[in-house]
């Protein structure tokens, strides 16, 4: 088993750390898509919500379970694919470095994050 369908399987029968009270549990992609491997999720993005391993295993996609595949670019991917799923376009110029530098700061604590605040913030 890859880890994905690990990662799935576990979803969907709430093992491995994950519970019933959980209400989202999200398999979150980063990378380039395969032509191959993103065929074999067709299953999953479609009505049945089901993948199916080469072993004819079939793990359900709950409804608590959510999917997102974060790419460069989707030439790997077929019209199948990508009628199956939302695209959210992101120009990483429009973006900039603003949310990055909030997202770290957040993560400060409030001492911290104040004296950030005042130093970047007053020019």
């Amino acid at each position: 088993d890859g880890a994905i369908s690990v990662i799935m399987r576990n979803m969907s029968k709430e093992i491995g750390g994950y519970k019933s009270t959980h209400l989202h549990k999200w398999v979150v992609l980063d990378g380039d898509i395969d032509a191959t491997w993103i065929e074999s999720m067709n299953t999953v993005m479609d009505d049945n919500k089901v993948l199916t391993l080469v072993s004819n295993e079939r793990i359900p996609f709950t409804p608590t379970m959510r999917m997102l595949l974060e790419i460069q670019d989707m030439k790997h991917a077929s019209p199948a694919t990508v009628s199956r799923g939302g695209v959210l376009y992101i120009n990483e110029t429009d973006v900039g470095w603003k949310p990055f530098v909030e997202s770290w700061r957040e993560q400060m604590d409030p001492v911290a994050q104040s004296t950030f605040y005042m130093l970047f913030t007053h020019q």
